[in-house]
C-alpha cells in the first residue's frame, strides 16, 4: 500500500477515536459528576454498560450489511460516511443531556452511530493491506487508539469547563479525517449478482464463528476478550481513582489525566513502532502478545499500590509499553486468522465483540471489587484485571496458524 493511503487510513482511525474515546476517559465521567454527584460511580457504570451493550449488537448487524452492500460507492465507504455524520449528530444530543435517563440514551445513541462507522472502517485493513505490511499497518492503526485519547483529552482541556464544546469539537475532526479516507479509498465493489440473500439465520450467524471449524479465530477472540478485560479495569475508572487516591477534584483532575496519558502514549508509540516492524521482519506475532500481557499485569500491580502520583505515572508508562507491543501485532494476527474473505465485515464484527463485551462486563462487576473492605477498593479491581489479561496471553499461544 502507498504511504498516502496508509496515512489516510491512519487518519480515519485517529479522528474516529479522537471523537469517541475521550468520552470514556474524562468528559463522560465529568458529565456524570454534574448530573449525579452523589451516586457517580453507579451512574457511570450504568451509562457505560448500556452503551457497551448497544455496541455489542450494532457493529455485527452493520458488518453483515456492509458485506452485502452493492452501492456504486463501494462496500465500506457508505457506512464510513453515514456513521461519521450520524455520530457527530449524536454527540450534539450527548452534550445537551441533563438527566441520568437522557445521558444513558445519548451515550447509547453515540455507541450505535459510531459502530456504524466502525462497521465500515474495520474491514478496510483485511480488505486492502497485503500480509507483508500487516505488522506495520497494525502498529500505526493501533497507535491511533491512544493518540485519539490524548488528542481528545487535550481538546477537552482547551474547552473545559464548557463540556458541550469539549464533546462536540472532536466530532468535527472525525468528519474531516473520515472524509479524507472516503475520498482516497479504492473500495471493494460487490456486484448485485454476487450479493448473498439475507435470511433469518443470517442475523444469528452475525454473532457467531464456529470454534470447531475455525479454532485459530476462536483462540484469537478469547485472547483479545481477556486482555481487553484487563485494559478496561485501568481505563474506565482512572478519573475516579485519581480523585479518590490523591484527592483531586473535578476542576483539577483533567490536567493530571492528560499528564498520565502523555506518559502512556510515549511508551505506546515507541513500543508499537519497534515491535510492529520487528514482527514483520521475523514473521512472528504470538511472542509479542505474551510479552505484552506479562508487562500489562505488572502495570496493574504498580497502579494498584501507587503511593504517589509519580509512582502512578510510572505504572502508566509501563502500561504504554505493554499496549504498544500488543497493538503492534494484534490486528495483523486477526487479519491472518479471519475465516472468510466474503464475510470480512461480519467476522470483524464478531471479533469486535471481544472489545465490546469487556466494556459491558467489567463496569458491571466493578462495584463488587470496589466494595470489598472499606472505601473504594481499587487495588482489588486492578489486580483482578491484571490476572485476567495474563490468562488472555496464554490463550493466544494456542493459535496454530500464526507463529
Amino acid at each position: 500500500m502507498s504511504a498516502g493511503f496508509i496515512a489516510a487510513l491512519t487518519g480515519g482511525y485517529f479522528s474516529t477515536w479522537l471523537a469517541l474515546l475521550p468520552l470514556t476517559q474524562v468528559t463522560l465521567a465529568l458529565r456524570v459528576q454534574q448530573i449525579a454527584p452523589d451516586d457517580k460511580a453507579a451512574t457511570l457504570s450504568l451509562v457505560l454498560t448500556v452503551g457497551a451493550a448497544v455496541a455489542v449488537v450494532a457493529q455485527n448487524v452493520f458488518g453483515v450489511l456492509s458485506d452485502r452492500t452493492t452501492s456504486r460507492f463501494g462496500m465500506r465507504r457508505p457506512w464510513i460516511v453515514s456513521g461519521a455524520l450520524l455520530g457527530v449528530a449524536s454527540l450534539g444530543f450527548l452534550s445537551t443531556a441533563d438527566s441520568v435517563g437522557m445521558l444513558v440514551a445519548a451515550w447509547a445513541l453515540t455507541q450505535l452511530t459510531f459502530n456504524i462507522l466502525l462497521a465500515g472502517l474495520n474491514p478496510v485493513v483485511p480488505d486492502q493491506v497485503p500480509p507483508a505490511q500487516l505488522g506495520k499497518v497494525s502498529a500505526l492503526t493501533g497507535l491511533t487508539t491512544q493518540l485519539g485519547v490524548v488528542g481528545g483529552v487535550f481538546l477537552a482541556q482547551f474547552f473545559l469547563p464548557n463540556l458541550a464544546l469539549a464533546i462536540l469539537v472532536p466530532g468535527l475532526f472525525c468528519l474531516v479525517g473520515t472524509g479524507i479516507l472516503a475520498v482516497v479509498l479504492r473500495d471493494r465493489r460487490l456486484a448485485a449478482a454476487d450479493r448473498r440473500p439475507l435470511r433469518p439465520s443470517t442475523w444469528l450467524q452475525a454473532y457467531w464463528v464456529s470454534p470447531r471449524r475455525h479454532p485459530d479465530f476462536a483462540w484469537a477472540w478469547l485472547s483479545r476478550f481477556l486482555v481487553q478485560c484487563g485494559n478496561v479495569t485501568l481505563v474506565s475508572y482512572q478519573t475516579f481513582f485519581l480523585m479518590s487516591r490523591f484527592g483531586y477534584t473535578e476542576e483539577t483532575v483533567g490536567p493530571v489525566v492528560l499528564k498520565a496519558l502523555l506518559v502512556n502514549i510515549v511508551g505506546i508509540v515507541l513500543a508499537a513502532l519497534v515491535f510492529g516492524t520487528l514482527s514483520d521482519r521475523v514473521h512472528r506475532r504470538k511472542p509479542f502478545v505474551l510479552v505484552s500481557a506479562v508487562v500489562l499485569a505488572l502495570a496493574h500491580v504498580l497502579a494498584a499500590y501507587a503511593p504517589t502520583l509519580g509512582f502512578y505515572l510510572l505504572a502508566t508508562a509501563v502500561t504504554g509499553i505493554a499496549a504498544g507491543c500488543f497493538l503492534a501485532v494484534d490486528l495483523a494476527l486477526v487479519a491472518e486468522v479471519l475465516p472468510s474473505r466474503a464475510d470480512v465485515g461480519k467476522d470483524m464484527g464478531v471479533f469486535h465483540l471481544a472489545n465490546a463485551l469487556p466494556q459491558v462486563l467489567m463496569p458491571a462487576v466493578a462495584p463488587l471489587f470496589l466494595s470489598l473492605g472499606d472505601g473504594d477498593n481499587y487495588p482489588a479491581y486492578f489486580l483482578a484485571g491484571g490476572l485476567i489479561g495474563l490468562a488472555g496471553a496464554f490463550c493466544n499461544q494456542r493459535i496454530r496458524g500464526v507463529r
